[in-house]
């Protein structure tokens, strides 16, 4: 059976020239950057060009690039060290939003804990966030606001460049999740006055198990970890060096190529919609069908058991979700769409897919098809079954 991957926010295929770049630094090229040897040197050098290459994407400089094994460790990484340098009796105040991915959600809860101060500000039904309840969290006081620039689960774009400016003129740090805005959008960091901005390779076909936290200055980080003085003593430990030398050549790729990518996908998307929109009665988009990443739609199919379409379109090759990968395993309708204000039916009726540079027309048209067919079969069958129910009450 062909695959038809359209779960691409989850996790990407790594492009063939980043397999072939870990596979020498994994066979001849292997090292340790800490040997005070030729082989350590190979490794470094090669590491310094990885480094640049994954600073050029987001605009910053090499030394502000610190790698490390995902971009859940980097968000971690900044939530502990701000709680670690507030001086001693003050009460640390967070602020975020109702719609971050669940390793900030579930740090927030973790530290709330703690007696943390966690606000979390809510978003209107486009996923946006309600500028006045934030405006207003935003307090002298506060220790750190994060706010993701791109949701993992509708593709819509929150207005980080407006936040961040709001956050500088308060004096409060401002950190960003750009998991899903990196390499799919135009990201500047002398642009934006963010002060921590975490991001994965795996989201643009680069390796799983590497991310990397912007940092502009040091000295306002903790490192997570303790040990050696491995990325400037921020992240200790022997470094994934297949993983930064794959997340280096795949930066590189998708720099030069950004626009088109970007332009190929929504293009791949646009079709999808539009397709389904017209076949298939009763679907909405849910989210800012405006201010969106290029690759992502998320969809309601009213009256549709979406565990049950999700399921029936895997056994015919298509790969999609529900919610996010770090979520989908839980039984529960996502978060994310009921903070939008979606009842509980709706979100468990909602789908989300996203496309990649690796997708096809063909893909688009197969996955349309698969869906015309099986949410009128599930259709019919919830009909069949309110049917039964309605005559034995």
């Amino acid at each position: 059976m062909r695959e038809v991957y359209l779960d691409n926010n989850a996790t990407t295929k790594p492009l063939s020239e980043v397999r072939e770049a870990m596979m020498r630094v994994m066979g001849e090229d292997f090292g340790n950057p800490s040997s005070a040897h030729s082989a350590g040197d190979r490794v470094r050098e090669a590491m310094v060009v990885a480094r640049e290459a994954v600073a050029q994407l987001v605009g910053a400089e090499a030394d502000q690039i610190v790698f490390m094994g995902s971009g859940t460790e980097a968000n971690n990484t900044v939530f502990n060290s701000v709680v670690q340098r507030a001086p001693m009796g003050k009460r640390v105040r967070i602020v975020t939003t109702t719609v971050e991915h669940s390793s900030i959600v579930k740090m927030c809860d973790y530290l709330g804990g703690k007696g943390v101060e966690i606000v979390s500000v809510p978003v209107d039904r486009c996923g946006q966030v309600i500028w006045e309840a934030l405006d207003e969290a935003v307090t002298p006081d506060t220790d750190l606001v994060s706010v993701q620039w791109v949701n993992n689960e509708t593709g819509a774009i929150l207005p980080v460049e407006r936040i961040a400016r709001l956050c500088q003129s308060r004096g409060v740090l401002f950190h960003t999740d750009a998991a899903q805005a990196v390499g799919k959008l135009p990201v500047s960091v002398t642009e934006l006055p963010v002060d921590f901005l975490a991001f994965t390779a795996h989201k643009f076909h680069g390796p799983q198990g590497i991310g990397t936290l912007y940092v502009r200055s040091s000295k306002e980080l903790l490192p997570l970890l303790w040990g050696g003085s491995q990325e400037g003593g921020l992240r200790p430990g022997t470094e994934n060096i297949p993983g930064i030398i794959g997340m280096g050549t795949a930066a590189r790729l998708r720099l030069e190529r950004l626009k088109d990518v970007q332009g190929f996908m929504a293009s791949l998307r646009d079709r999808f919609e539009q397709s389904v929109i017209a076949q298939i009665p009763d679907v909405e988009i849910n989210g800012d069908s405006d201010m969106r990443v290029c690759n992502t739609t998320n969809l309601l199919f009213r009256d549709v058991n979406g565990q049950a379409l999700v399921a029936r379109l895997d056994q015919e090759g298509v790969r999609c979700s529900q919610s996010s990968a770090c979520t989908n395993q839980r039984p529960e309708p996502s978060y994310v769409l009921r903070a939008m204000g979606l009842s509980e039916s709706e979100a468990y009726a909602s789908i989300r897919f996203s496309f990649s540079e690796f997708n096809t027309v063909e893909d688009v048209d197969e996955t349309v098809a698969h869906l015309a067919r099986l949410c009128e079969q599930l259709r019919r069958f919830s009909r069949r079954r309110l049917s039964l129910l309605a005559e034995v009450g």
